[in-house]
């Protein structure tokens, strides 16, 4: 590792995970590990943004990610529903989650997740869905 390597932190650790197979950091603060999970998800090849420690994710992450994971169709109707709520009160056509809209990611964090969907026509804007329980709660919007 180069100078900027020692730096930076940039030497990756890997470990395995019971439910997720291999994962790879991709940053440390002192214990803290930031940990990437690659899956598919709502027809989406993403990364997942999850926390732990050297020893793997944290587990009530853990958990509220599994639940996610395990109740797409749930996950997908309420990122639907915020997701047209933003096209109507621009005055703006919603079609479909797929026609507007791809999953790039997903980030875990402490009693929740949010699920970032880059739009596809423009590809300029990213909608932010937090969800809580699995219900959404909020969007924001990042150009």
């Amino acid at each position: 590792m180069g100078i900027f390597g020692n730096l930076f932190g940039s030497k990756k650790l890997k470990t395995n995970d019971s439910d997720f197979g291999e994962i790879e950091s991709f940053s440390t603060n002192g214990n803290r590990i930031g940990w990437q999970v690659n899956r598919k998800y709502l027809d989406s090849d993403i990364e997942i943004l999850i926390e732990g420690t050297k020893d793997g994710i944290d587990e009530s992450q853990k958990r509220i990610l599994l639940n996610a994971l395990n109740n797409e169709s749930k996950i997908k109707s309420e990122s639907e529903k915020a997701l047209k709520e933003q096209f109507e009160n621009a005055e703006m056509e919603f079609i479909a989650l797929e026609k507007h809209f791809e999953l790039k990611g997903i980030s875990v964090r402490n009693g929740g997740f949010e699920m970032a969907f880059l739009e596809k026509e423009k590809k300029r804007y990213f909608f932010n869905v937090q969800f809580e329980n699995n219900k959404q709660v909020g969007v924001s919007i990042d150009g």
